[in-house]
């Protein structure tokens, strides 16, 4: 027979709804559901009725997981919270444990789903039973005896002022394997291991209890076949009407499959933290890979390419009178090849070198740095007539090397862009978006190019003209988009086709 259950998922593929509700039902339950994606929807739910669980995906377009379980510690609702995840990280699944939330799995792999969910109703079970046991308890004298025969999950039995037991609930001979005949009349302190016995933990419980008004502690108890289990006890004196003590009542909980649980949530992070640390050193180890390859691209690669370019162009001045019109179209293809060769090892170094580079921040005037960026371009090309409208005294903190490399190429790019206008426009300034963050564009009137494909302009060699329309080596956008990732900014662009292009970066 199937076990009915109350489900609220968070998840915006209907596609992994149904795997959900296909895997819960062949683990033997019945499901009553509902599918949320938004913290409104979600919080809408959680006033509607009382949930056994709640699935979640980690991240969709307008939720996340994290913010839906900050919804529920807000609700002050103790619902069992799962993450199910296509794509978590595994310092990010550490970071979900940390704040409390009760399991993380992979969709591609939902073998402990139903075991995880039958743990956590059971110690959510298990959790408002013992709500419930200490609400009862504050009226001991009315309704003690109610309580007793209601809970079969928990030991509540009574103790004298001495520490006598004098009552002793069927929960109580499940868990220590005494019956009630075996134990009334004998110490309370029989559960104790002989350690415990020596230090006196028993009688200091009860003091504690009687000095605060409550004790609660964890200790490894014995039971009658002498073997241990983790216990939860809560102990709490028990007056008459004339203030007169009569007792005191104690409600003892098994918790030795919570504290495997536990233990075992604290290996697997501790286990993800280890691999952290490994990747982390991988990284490391590859960068360094990384900066001898450059080295190598530097002096290795740059040598052969200068000789050839040098070998080629002598070739060409002294021989020329030798050499039939075909040969010298070959050598002029080969004194391009070389250079765009040249061009494109110096535009992969700047991007290593942007990825290697300390970051160093500090108040820097971005008006002043796009300003002479401007003046190189019409000092080097004075024919052209490109008219700069740059805003005065934008600052930022930001490393001055870092940022001026990100403005040379996204100017260049304007430059290059509005080469076939004779009213060229670049304009720099600043806005503000809508979650109130200062971005600073770069705008042009040039060619632009399509939006359907701006997904691929920051992608190194990705290119949305031809070179013999413009030339370049595609590196250029990808170097901008690396800078602006080390400050922990955004950076993306806005285009249509023949009317210009504007590129956004923030520097939080």
């Amino acid at each position: 027979m199937l076990k009915s259950i109350q489900v609220l998922i968070i998840e915006d593929s209907k596609v992994d709804v149904s795997l959900l509700l296909d895997e819960l039902t062949d683990g033997g339950f019945e499901p009553a559901y509902e599918v949320v994606e938004t913290p409104e929807a979600m919080k809408a739910a959680l006033l509607k009725k009382e949930w056994d669980i709640i699935l979640s995906d980690y991240s969709m377009p307008r939720f996340t997981a994290l913010a839906a379980f900050k919804i529920l510690q807000e609700s002050a609702l103790s619902i069992p919270f799962i993450i199910i995840s296509g794509s978590i990280g595994e310092e990010l699944a550490v970071q979900a444990l940390h704040l409390g939330i009760s399991d993380y799995l992979m969709k591609d792999n939902l073998t402990r789903l139903i075991p995880a969910i039958e743990r956590e109703l059971r110690e959510s079970n298990q959790r408002k039973a013992l709500q419930k046991a200490e609400k009862a308890l504050l009226d001991i004298e009315k309704s003690y005896q109610l309580l007793v025969d209601a809970v079969k999950d928990y030991g509540i039995f009574m103790l004298d002022p001495q520490g006598q037991i004098i009552t002793w609930n069927l929960g109580a001979e499940r868990i220590t394997g005494y019956t009630a005949d075996e134990v009334i009349g004998r110490p309370g302190a029989l559960l104790f291991e002989e350690e415990e016995l020596q230090q006196r933990q028993p009688e200091r419980e009860l003091e504690e209890a009687l000095n605060t008004g409550r004790s609660e502690s964890e200790w490894q108890l014995l039971r009658k076949d002498g073997t241990s289990f983790c216990s939860n006890c809560i102990i709490t004196p028990v007056f008459s009407e004339q203030n007169q003590l009569l007792g005191f009542s104690k409600v003892l909980q098994d918790i030795t499959v919570r504290k495997q649980a536990q233990e075992e949530i604290r290996e697997l992070a501790a286990s993800l933290e280890k691999k952290v640390q490994e990747r982390t050193a991988q990284l490391e180890l590859v960068n360094k890979e990384l900066e001898s390859f450059s080295h190598s691209v530097s002096h290795d690669l740059q040598a052969p390419l200068r000789h050839l370019t040098k070998l080629s162009q002598s070739l060409k001045h002294r021989c020329t009178a030798q050499l039939d019109g075909k040969c010298k179209e070959y050598l002029d293809f080969i004194l391009e090849s070389s250079h765009k060769a040249t061009e494109l090892i110096n535009d992969l170094l700047s991007l290593s070198r942007v990825s290697q580079l300390e970051l160093r921040r500090k108040t820097v005037n971005l008006s002043d740095i796009v300003r002479d960026i401007a003046v190189d371009f019409q000092t080097h090309d004075p024919e052209r007539q490109v008219e700069f409208k740059i805003i005065d005294g934008l600052s930022e903190e930001c490393d001055p090397a870092l940022l001026k490399i990100a403005l040379q190429n996204l100017l260049d790019n304007a430059w290059k862009f509005t080469g076939k206008r004779t009213d060229a426009v670049i304009e720099f300034g600043s806005t503000v978006t809508s979650n109130n963050q200062i971005a600073y564009f770069i705008r042009d009137n040039g060619a632009g190019f399509d939006s359907d494909y701006v997904a691929k302009i920051f992608t190194p060699f990705q290119r949305l003209h031809s070179v013999d329309e413009f030339p370049g080596t595609g590196i250029g956008l990808a170097t901008v988009q690396r800078v602006i990732h080390r400050h922990n900014g955004q950076i993306w662009a806005e285009s249509k086709q023949g009317q210009g292009a504007t590129f956004y970066f923030t520097l939080p």
